[in-house]
């Protein structure tokens, strides 16, 4: 009998396990494939490895003051073998954690078939039932592709492909303008392809703050990125070595694309292999787990966290709400403000943010006042040569509660996780800038907004 069973080893479900080991707990960690789950093997991980690499081409590629930068070329062989080693690495390490913490981890798809009693099916056919005290559901989520799509993960891909595929096409329509759509057009247009981006909705990023927003289009119009709002995809077939994109744009016209490839990047859906909700009679929320405050699902000693609950899908969220999971199993009661969790996109520049943005703060009611700060007036961010972006302070007018805030440029996904803190302690806007801040660093443009707010900047002009 172990104590605690979790089926996915992803974010959530190995630092549930790493949790519950900690505290004396018997644990069984069920994961089908590597431990990391998709953030650790196809996507956070790799994702940003790309970004990362893409991003010091394309810097060289376009650098004043390098002499033959335009005969630079990526070596995508190598690419690929960086961002598989690094991945590598992370699970293997991830692999000793778990080990040196006495986690029993069984390879194979495990399913719920009661309150308590969990079972595997292993690569090799054979099955081994367990029993638990609690068990906590962390399956993850998967690429959700739209029924008329269909994947051959050579010319029609989702990222699950897309991140361990040598070539780089010429040209690539991306079918969606979320974060992952925004952040799949960066590696590609750093690597020099011509992105085109058809989005459903009637802007890119659209659960981020306007001024974000605005920022984005603009520089994916810098880009020559050409980006299609407010646009549905109606049909997409492959055609010898190309792919035929028939789309309805906003005034109504169907256009007809030919390109090398397409990734579909629609968003995800929670994976729910091996939880059949109706036969356990597990309460469902459309298409997600249902849960309390605590991550409790309707069924005795069951939880449930990460993407199969739905709200934002984030490894960091997933981690936090293990750790409350196992709290509530230790008997503390804790649960998660979705306001504290932070929102990070590795795009053109990196977005960083936290709380309301600048609509959700107005819909409020509240009173509020905005302070920004451009990068470009920035002694750190002009030396970098970064000088696209913002940090911009949302608080409320009358007691200086920090409601939100949003970063965009150069480190803006570490950034952030200043304001974050702040707010988990209840700081005041001026909290923000009344601790002291390293000079010349970026993060003086979080200090400059938060003066803002008061009208005090010392680096730009005076307001009227």
């Amino acid at each position: 009998m172990y104590d605690l069973a979790i089926i996915g080893g992803g974010p959530g479900g190995y630092v549930a396990g790493i949790r519950g080991a900690q505290n004396n707990l018997k644990v069984l960690l069920i994961e089908k494939d590597n431990v990391g789950g998709t953030c650790l093997n196809r996507g956070c991980i790799p994702t940003k490895s790309l970004i990362y690499d893409s991003r010091l081409f394309h810097s060289a590629k376009t650098s004043t003051i390098l002499n033959g930068a335009d005969s630079l070329a990526v070596d995508t062989s190598k690419l690929l073998e960086r961002k598989r080693k690094v991945v590598k690495t992370l699970v293997g390490g991830l692999g000793a954690i778990l080990k040196s913490n006495k986690i029993e981890v069984v390879q194979g798809k495990g399913s719920l078939q009661a309150p308590g009693k969990v079972s595997v099916e292993k690569a090799d056919g054979s099955k081994a039932d367990y029993e638990a005290k609690n068990v906590i559901l962390a399956n993850g989520s998967k690429p959700s592709v739209p029924p008329f799509i269909k994947v051959d993960g050579k010319f029609v891909q989702t990222t699950d492909e897309a991140l361990d595929t040598q070539e780089v096409p010429e040209n690539v329509i991306i079918i969606g303008g979320g974060v992952i759509g925004i952040e799949m057009a960066t590696i590609y247009s750093n690597l020099g392809a011509q992105v085109t981006i058809v989005e459903l909705l009637d802007d890119v990023l659209t659960t981020e703050d306007p001024d974000v927003r605005k920022t984005m289009r603009n520089m994916l119009k810098q880009r020559k990125v050409d980006v299609h709002l407010k646009a549905k995809a109606k049909e997409i077939t492959v055609e010898k070595d190309e792919v035929k994109v028939v789309f309805e744009g906003a005034d109504g016209k169907v256009q007809e694309r030919m390109t090398q490839r397409v990734l579909v990047a629609t968003g995800r859906a929670p994976v729910l292999d091996g939880v059949d909700a109706e036969k356990l009679g597990l309460a469902m929320e459309g298409p997600f787990v249902k849960v309390n405050g605590q991550l409790q699902t309707n069924l005795p000693g069951v939880f449930a966290i990460g993407d199969l609950v739905g709200g934002m899908m984030l490894a960091h969220k997933a981690s936090a709400e293990a750790e409350i999971v196992v709290d509530c199993i230790l008997g503390h009661k804790k649960s998660l403000k979705p306001e504290l969790v932070p929102r990070c996109i590795w795009g053109l520049t990196e977005i960083g943010a936290v709380g309301l943005n600048e609509d959700e703060a107005k819909a409020s009611g509240r009173k509020i006042k905005i302070g920004k700060f451009s990068y470009s007036s920035s002694g750190a961010a002009q030396a970098m040569g970064e000088v696209e972006g913002f940090a911009k302070v949302i608080g409320d007018a009358e007691i200086g509660e920090i409601l939100g805030v949003h970063i965009m440029g150069a480190h803006a996904t570490d950034l952030v996780s200043e304001a974050v803190t702040a707010m988990k302690m209840e700081g005041a806007v001026e909290d923000l800038y009344e601790a002291i801040k390293p000079h010349p660093t970026v993060s003086e443009t979080l200090l400059e907004a938060a003066l803002d707010w008061n009208k005090l900047a010392v680096h730009s002009p005076k307001k009227a």
